[in-house]
């Protein structure tokens, strides 16, 4: 039976190697690659003459998104045109391979690639736009094919297209819900705010889900939220700290927002005397607060700079 086994994998194996073919090689250094760095080197200086030199006569583009099956490809004007409008449009343009990676350049056997040799270029692309303020910087891999001319004939790009959308989102105002000057939401605030001010802890939480979601500029950016025990810990702690002696209120909207969620966004003028010299401290506070359909709370920010209390 251990005969049987081993000469099944045998034979496994051996049917394995038999469907590998080799189709070319993969190198490392290339005077193709050194082609590729170049072309980044033109596009970064906006040299349309070093340009023109590096993109062949007969240069195709094509974008690895595109899902119309009757686009006509990137033609060597277009691609040289594309690269003046971007400095001319945007800010800060820049092209150049991932710190993190190198690019390969493939030599195929096949016939259909004879000649030519394709670049796997891994990049990063800077951009801002000039008048949108729009940030396009993004990885982005880029598919090049360098002819015996070392002229690039062909490019594949694939990127993110979001940001894009978004400009021509930017090119004119659109509405994104609605703004509340007075709404149930907003007196659910200004209740909490008043109870945490009188010290009335009875209904300082009244309005607040108990799986809600607290956090703010406290917080390290990624780091877990916290719960509702721990803002009642943080809040009797500052209680312990300071006195509060008023907190105005400055400015308070409630936003229903279409692509959103929905919020009462608050500001305050917080005055306190500090328990441990009776120091007057006077500083601003923004809340956030987000609300489920039965008017609960069930996220709470908080932005204030806690350095003042020090």
């Amino acid at each position: 039976m251990k005969i049987k086994i081993l000469l099944i994998a045998f034979f496994v194996t051996i049917s394995l190697n038999a469907q590998k073919k080799k189709n070319g090689n993969i190198y490392i250094n290339h005077p193709a690659i050194e082609v590729i760095e170049n072309l980044h080197t033109a596009m970064n200086a906006n040299d349309s003459e070093a340009l023109s030199k590096i993109i062949s006569d007969d240069f195709k583009g094509v974008s690895g998104e595109q899902m119309n099956k009757d686009a006509e490809p990137q033609t060597k004007a277009e691609f040289i045109q594309q690269v003046n409008s971007a400095h001319t449009i945007s800010k800060y343009y820049n092209v150049r391979k991932t710190s993190n990676s190198y690019p390969d350049a493939v030599e195929y056997k096949d016939e259909n690639f004879s000649g030519v040799t394709w670049i796997y270029s891994w990049e990063y692309f800077t951009a801002v736009g000039g008048t949108t303020g729009i940030d396009y910087s993004q990885p982005r891999h880029t598919q090049y094919v360098v002819n015996k001319d070392n002229q690039v004939v062909f490019a594949r790009y694939y990127l993110n297209q979001r940001p894009y959308t978004e400009t021509q989102k930017s090119q004119r105002a659109l509405k994104d819900g609605d703004v509340y000057s007075h709404h149930s939401n907003i007196n659910t605030v200004r209740r909490f705010i008043k109870a945490f001010q009188y010290n009335d802890d009875e209904n300082l939480f009244v309005d607040f889900a108990e799986n809600v979601n607290v956090n703010g500029l406290f917080n390290d950016w990624g780091a877990d939220p916290l719960n509702l025990e721990d803002l009642k810990s943080g809040f009797q702690n500052f209680k312990s700290q300071n006195k509060i002696n008023s907190m105005d209120n400055v400015w308070i909207k409630y936003f229903e927002v279409e692509s959103g969620s929905n919020f009462v966004q608050s500001w305050w003028r917080v005055s306190v005397t500090r328990k441990k010299d009776g120091k007057e401290i006077v500083f601003p506070v923004m809340f956030n607060h987000n609300f489920n359909s039965d008017g609960k709370i069930i996220s709470h920010w908080e932005s204030w700079n806690q350095a003042k209390l020090q």
